[in-house]
Order: C-alpha cells, then structure tokens, then sequence
C-alpha cells in the first residue's frame, strides 16, 4: 500500500488554506475601514469640542493666549481675531480643551493617522486658515476625504500632499502623506 495524500485531501488542505487567507485580508479591509471611520469621528469630535468651547467662552479655544499652557481660560485675555496665528495660541489650544476645560479627551489629541495632531496657521492649496495637520496612510486620508468631503486632495475641507481626486480607488494608493483638515477660517 502506498502512502500519500488523496486528491480529496489536498482539495480540503486547500480549501481551508484560502478560507484562511480570505478572513486574513477581509479583516486587515475591516480594520482599514475602522481606521477610515474613526478618523472621520475624531475630526468631528475635535470641531464639536471647539464650538462648545466657543459657545461657552466667548472665543475659540487658544485665541488671544498669550501663554503656551494658560492654567484657567481667563488667562486668555489678548487680542482675539477668530484664528490661531501664534505658535503661543496653537499650543494652548490643546490644553484649553484637553488639560484646563476638559471638553476633550486626552486620547483625541492623538490621531490614528499616526501622530498627535498639530494645529497650523497657513495656506494649503490656496486656503488660508488653521488645519489640524498630520501625516498618514494616503489610502485612509482618500477615503476619509470621500467620506466626509469633496474627494480632492486640493479642495474642500480635507487636503493632501498626495494626488488623488474623487474617482480615485483610495485602497490602491500606497505611502504616506501630509494631511490637512480645515478648522478655523
């Protein structure tokens, strides 16, 4: 009697190898998309924070701090012109809503693109204003940018240094790329 594996045996060996792969690469899209969503919430989350602080204070978060790290939001009492134009201003702005108010939490000011948040006071793509700025996988700043805005990586609400435009498959991007989300004017 010889010894080996049937046909049969292998079909199965096979079978369960690619069910195997299938889940693999379905859960690394699942786990793509999260990432796609979270991104989307956070950036509400921290617009949300931003005009409740707004709504409560008078002012914008960091707007007329004339120190990094205000220990009340009294503190703030320079000139206030709707825009973060001080490095003093973009630092406070965290920890007014994060450390002095609480309005957001802690982990919101990391972003799951990669790295903390940093606020800037420039010109993307032709746009004056403040953009929380990041760098991050260009697949998930394209879908963030299609979920939740015009799709180009030159216009709306969310910029990119990375090409693509609204008919672009995001998930065959690859690399990294700064990212700009709009929010002050």
């Amino acid at each position: 009697m010889k010894k080996g594996f049937t046909l049969i045996e292998l079909s199965i060996v096979l079978i369960i190898i690619g069910l195997v792969l299938g889940m693999v690469f379905k859960g690394r899209y699942l786990i793509d998309l999260v990432k796609v969503k979270y991104t989307a919430v956070q950036y509400n989350k921290i617009q949300s924070a931003m005009f409740a602080f707004y709504t409560r204070y008078g002012f914008y978060p960091g707007d007329g701090c004339l120190v990094s790290n205000p220990s009340t939001v009294n503190q703030c009492n320079g000139q206030k012109n709707g825009v973060l134009d001080r490095n003093s201003e973009r630092k406070a702005f965290w920890h007014l809503l994060v450390d002095v108010t609480n309005i957001l939490p802690v982990n919101d000011r990391r972003s799951i693109l990669s790295d903390e948040w940093e606020i800037t006071y420039e010109s993307i793509y032709g746009k004056y204003g403040n953009w929380l700025k990041n760098e991050g996988d260009i697949r998930i700043v394209c879908a963030v940018d299609n979920l939740i805005d015009d799709g180009r990586n030159r216009g709306g609400l969310i910029r990119s240094s990375s090409s693509y435009n609204s008919s672009t498959d995001c998930w065959s991007l690859s690399g990294t790329a700064e990212t700009w989300f709009y929010i002050l004017p």
